[in-house]
């Protein structure tokens, strides 16, 4: 059991504008695929920006009617024409090998709704949008049940998984039945909680056979023997 890594979840088929590009090509790229972000990458691949629709948007708001010769000219120069001069260099983003909950807190902290994603030669080789990790989120209650009893049950803890039985409903897991610990019962109930699509876990109808938390503790009496005896 594990969390998912963005490699496995990031889209592949990935837009891309190199920097010399005219801002107008970025424009037409923007819109034939419906984005609000184009990654810019140099002549190896390596990510060095991103051009966004607000980017284009914020180079035509500059634009305004020319009332004298001197003015034409300088607002041509005010203008942005290529990727370089108008994208932004600073740019988040998140290798391929971290997983998803990385990838939730990054666009939480920072308030981005998608992550280039990178690999450790820090070529460009996906993008992440917030739609990708509400896929886990909304994983079927039937693939989460499948997976606590088969990944937790079975294989992590070799309990006997015709003792127990593992409800879900909307992401909320029920778990009921008998184990032989206590130490059994909390491990269980943990592990079901960091399963990818899990909402909560309820643990009250399951039972354990021995607390094995309780030390036990017993004073030595008169008559019990002494060391060496």
């Amino acid at each position: 059991m594990s969390l998912m890594q963005i490699r496995n979840l990031m889209t592949t088929d990935v837009a891309t504008i190199e920097k010399a590009a005219s801002l107008k090509d970025a424009a037409r790229i923007l819109i034939e695929r419906n984005i609000s972000g184009l990654p810019v990458v140099d002549e190896q691949g390596e990510l060095v920006g991103i051009v966004t629709e607000g980017d284009v948007l914020h180079q035509e708001s500059l634009r305004h009617p020319a009332t004298t010769l001197k003015s034409f000219f300088q607002a041509s120069e005010d203008r942005a024409l290529t990727v370089e001069q108008a994208m932004t260099k600073k740019v988040k983003t998140i290798r391929d090998e971290a997983d998803h909950t990385e990838a939730a807190r990054l666009m939480e902290s920072t308030g981005v709704k998608r992550l280039p994603v990178t690999n450790s030669d820090g070529r460009l080789v996906g993008i992440l949008s917030r739609s990708d990790i509400l896929k886990i989120f909304a994983r079927a209650d039937a693939d989460i049940s499948q997976e606590i009893r088969s990944e937790v049950i079975e294989r992590i803890l070799w309990l006997e998984p015709a003792r127990l039985t593992v409800d879900v409903a909307e992401g909320v897991v029920t778990l009921e039945g008998t184990v032989p610990t206590k130490s059994d019962s909390r491990i269980l109930e943990e592990m079901a909680r960091r399963i990818d699509g899990v909402v909560n876990v309820s643990a009250e109808r399951l039972r354990y056979e021995l607390d094995d938390t309780k030390r036990a503790d017993r004073p030595i009496t008169g008559d019990a023997p002494k060391a060496n005896w």
